[in-house]
């Protein structure tokens, strides 16, 4: 029915419709070579098993295929209006009670994204300090390799540290978690359908919190991505109700 893709955007229906009849209907017919089938079936039937009892209405009248009836045209458009109606009215509720738990998950949801924005200011407060002892513990490691008698190459050891202190730079996958992060809640605020927008984003904040978690070398950036990959999941596992 057109009225149920116009009121639900997301989400499996299955719709089953019972009318009942209180007032005479016209046009009833029984399908009588079918109940004349059914009826020799059964007879035959309870005659093989030595039934005692023989085949009646009752049996017969419980295939409801052989009773069949055709509604005026007039009657058609008053059963079909009222089921409308009815429908209209049940998935009017099913919304009303949906944007009442949207809402209730949306709190949710904003208190996860807060949980994740404070893991992005905790990396940027804490980058350029790490880098300082990263770069300090690599020049340490270089050195402790290479005999004492050794004459460094000042420049040299410069840039070899330099290119790991770049591998293990993650400024970049911090500038695009704020960006989603600030996406994220631009789409909370729309009265549109976001849910698979924000799957797309909550896999994107997963790819660069891997990312990180990758190029971390120190403890505390370990521990902070990997709370930041737990926080993603149950975001994303959250919005799956979400419309």
């Amino acid at each position: 029915m057109q009225i149920i893709k116009r009121k639900l955007t997301r989400g499996k229906v299955q719709l089953k419709v019972f009318v009942e009849f209180l007032y005479p209907v016209s046009g009833v017919t029984i399908a009588m070579g079918l109940a004349r089938a059914y009826y020799n079936a059964l007879d035959s039937l309870v005659g093989h098993l030595g039934i005692p009892e023989p085949v009646n209405l009752d049996n017969l009248l419980r295939f409801k295929e052989l009773v069949r009836f055709e509604l005026k045209e007039e009657e058609s458009d008053k059963v079909w209006q009222g089921v409308r109606e009815i429908v209209s009215k049940g998935l009017d509720d099913l919304n009303k009670e949906r944007s009442v738990e949207g809402e209730k998950l949306v709190s949710d949801l904003k208190v996860i994204i807060l949980s994740i924005h404070e893991i992005i200011q905790f990396f940027k407060t804490n980058l350029k300090a790490v880098q300082v002892e990263l770069r300090e513990k690599y020049f340490n490691n270089i050195k402790e390799f290479l005999p004492e008698s050794t004459e460094v190459d000042e420049s040299l050891l410069e840039n070899i540290v330099a290119v790991a202190l770049e591998k293990a730079d993650v400024r970049e996958e911090l500038t695009r978690l704020e960006s989603h992060i600030e996406r994220v809640r631009d789409l909370f605020n729309s009265n549109e359908a976001v849910g698979q927008h924000l799957d797309f984003l909550a896999q994107e904040i997963l790819r660069e919190f891997n990312t990180i978690l990758a190029k971390s070398r120190e403890t505390s950036f370990i521990e902070q991505a990997l709370q930041g990959k737990l926080l993603t999941s149950q975001f994303r596992e959250q919005i799956q109700n979400l419309e």
